[in-house]
């Protein structure tokens, strides 16, 4: 048994430690994925409480995980739907399509430098240009090592399509990249000893 599964049946059985352990250790992150839907940091914090105050009704009922974050990131990322389709027809005020365009972790130091390479210039450029979908498949498999059975799950994709979309990621970074600089592609999301994927 993997330490997330442990972790997670003694969680459903009402252990308060491991209902604290989940919520620090995973509050963060969840908060990072949620905000490059919709730049709202109020929005997604409620959208996390409504996802922990479900888990500790539901208890014993909730499904098995050898992986919490991306049990979480699913359930976040089902929460901010349905708040924003609610908000919609409230509203009636035009959400959709969804936004994932905030930035990655390491583009948020480059861009604080006052002075930025060219080849992280152009670097920002070529993750610019890509789709949202592009962009969250990048962001799901490399800044958050998920596997592609949990990303497929998480971005509602079968295997051969999220193989596709990620390839055709990389495809279009490089072929933007290897026209201005000489930058493999295992360096674009290193960058500095921090941001190591």
């Amino acid at each position: 048994m993997t330490k997330d599964f442990e972790i997670w049946e003694n969680f459903k059985a009402g252990d308060k430690s491991a209902l604290s352990y989940i919520y620090f250790q995973y509050f963060h992150s969840m908060f990072q994925y949620g905000i490059k839907f919709k730049d709202d940091p109020e929005f997604i914090k409620d959208c996390i409480q409504d996802v922990f105050f479900k888990l500790i009704k539901a208890g014993e009922k909730l499904g098995h995980t050898e992986n919490i974050r991306f049990y979480l990131f699913k359930a976040l990322k089902n929460s901010i739907y349905k708040e924003l389709e609610k908000n919609k027809r409230n509203e009636l005020v035009e959400i959709f399509p969804f936004k994932f365009d905030t930035l990655f972790s390491f583009e948020e130091d480059v861009q604080e430098k006052e002075n930025m390479s060219h080849k992280e210039k152009v670097l920002l450029k070529a993750l610019d240009g890509l789709s949202e979908r592009q962009r969250e498949i990048i962001y799901l498999r490399f800044e958050c090592a998920m596997e592609y059975d949990q990303i497929c799950d998480i971005m509602e994709l079968k295997n051969d399509s999220a193989r596709k979309l990620l390839f055709r990621a990389i495809k279009s970074l490089r072929e933007i990249i290897s026209n201005q600089i000489k930058l493999p592609i295992l360096l674009l999301f290193r960058l500095s000893q921090k941001h190591v994927l």
